[in-house]
């Protein structure tokens, strides 16, 4: 029996086993406390905050994310996003529910402004656009491809993914992929924000178990649009680090530098030190 073979019956195995956590425990999972990135493209560095929890009245999951220029005050932003998504359950499985996402980017100072909404009752996501331009502006609705597929948003993929229990499963298995629909929330904005990004607000994609870093975590490749992006991940299954390397882009936490700076500092310590 071949690899191919292998990893498409895990994939069907892992998408009909029963959920064995419950509500509760998932969401403790996916809180995640405000954390600092360091993000490098090809314009220069920058500072990604990103958070994400329950909201205490409608008990919807959020991820907040904002782009900023380090160390200035005052127009220091480049992009903020905030993408919300129901916890439900299918046949037993756990599963985030894209629900809605409000998008902001500045190009030359100039506000463009998307929000997502889905639209069950068309089977549908509404989009409302604000923008100095006039083809970015005004309201459409978008249908849904038709499948039975897993959505989720562009920012909350490894949440996902946690979700449903693949990055657990595919872990302790050390292989496995994950399919589904892909929601830009950057939508219509891609083109100017990415390069040889189809401009389309659904993506096909997948996500695969890609083995272990040499500092013990775990890594998974998205393939979605024809490129891939590297998530790496704690033992806990939160986000430390991301390589979208096709575009320039590395996104590295502040707490994952500062273990590597202490790793590097034992080392130093059990080779006897720096010789001044």
């Amino acid at each position: 029996m071949n690899r191919s073979l292998l990893l498409l019956i895990f994939v069907l195995i892992l998408c009909s086993c029963s959920s064995t956590k419950k509500a509760a425990e998932i969401k403790k999972d996916l809180i995640q406390a405000p954390e600092k990135y360091s993000y490098t493209d090809k314009n220069g560095q920058f500072l990604v905050r990103l958070s994400s929890g329950f909201n205490k009245k409608t008990n919807v999951f959020f991820t907040k994310r904002s782009l900023e220029i380090p160390e200035k005050d005052t127009d220091n932003l480049l992009e903020t996003s905030v993408t919300f998504s129901d916890l439900g359950s299918v046949k037993k499985k756990n599963i985030l529910r894209p629900k809605i996402s409000q998008y902001n980017v500045w190009f030359d100072g100039k506000k463009y402004f998307s929000e997502l909404k889905m639209n069950q009752a068309k089977k549908a996501i509404d989009v409302r656009m604000i923008s100095p331009e006039s083809q970015w502006n005004g309201v459409k609705q978008i249908k849904l491809p038709s499948t039975k597929s897993l959505y989720c948003f562009f920012s909350q993929v490894i949440e996902c993914a946690k979700t449903i229990g693949f990055l657990a499963e595919s872990s302790k298995k050390e292989e496995g992929i994950l399919y589904f629909y892909l929601i830009w929330e950057g939508y219509p904005y891609l083109n100017e924000t990415f390069t040889n990004i189809p401009s389309q607000l659904f993506s096909k994609a997948q996500l695969e178990y890609d083995g272990i870093t040499k500092e013990n975590e775990r890594r998974f490749n998205l393939k979605v649009a024809g490129q891939s992006i590297f998530y790496v991940v704690d033992d806990k299954f939160q986000m430390k680090k991301m390589f979208w390397v096709s575009q320039g882009i590395s996104m590295v936490s502040a707490s994952a530098k500062k273990a590597s700076a202490g790793k590097n500092a034992s080392e130093d310590d059990s080779d006897g030190g720096s010789i001044e």
